[in-house]
Formats: C-alpha cells, structure tokens, sequence
C-alpha cells in the first residue's frame, strides 16, 4: 500500500514504537507500506528514478515476508545485495 508521511509515521509509532518516518514497514501477514514521499527524497540520492526507488521499497518488503531480516550489519548486507540484485532482475526484464 502506498502512504503518505503522516500515516507511515503512525504506522511506525504504533507497530514499532518508533514515531518518525521511514520508506518501508512489512507486517507479518503480507502487508507492506512504502511511502511514495520519501522515496522521492532518496531517490536522487541513489541515483534512481522514482518508481525504480518505489520498487526498491517494495522489493524490501517482500523479502522481510521470505524471512529475510536487516537487524545485524551481516544481516542487512545480505538482504541489500539479494534486493539489489532482484531490482536488477526486474528493470532488465522491462
């Protein structure tokens, strides 16, 4: 689902605890939030477009659902080089 700023922050402040914004929450049951706003902050920063940022986000998510986890720096650097390689997978086959 795509948010806003306001209700990723809430999102984030009742499941989490954590009260700021983020790109990306994942829920146990398959539902994954992705704020399209920030994603148009990152995705200059990362030299991508929008929707490619957007998919990244949402690429994330999906991998916390097949178990993947971001919580330990060996953890998270796995997680991103099988995101990225994904990403790679998807824009090449567009």
């Amino acid at each position: 689902m795509l948010v806003d700023r306001a209700a990723i922050a809430k999102a984030h402040a009742d499941f989490l605890g954590d009260p700021t914004e983020t790109d990306v929450i994942t829920f146990p049951y398959g539902e994954i939030l992705v704020c399209p706003a920030i994603a148009r902050e990152q995705a200059p920063v990362h030299g991508a477009e929008l929707d490619d940022e957007v998919l990244l986000y949402a690429l994330h998510g999906i991998l916390h659902l097949s178990g993947y986890d971001d919580t330990t720096p060996k953890a998270a650097h796995e997680m991103v080089r099988v995101q990225e390689a994904l990403l790679k997978k998807v824009l090449a086959s567009e």
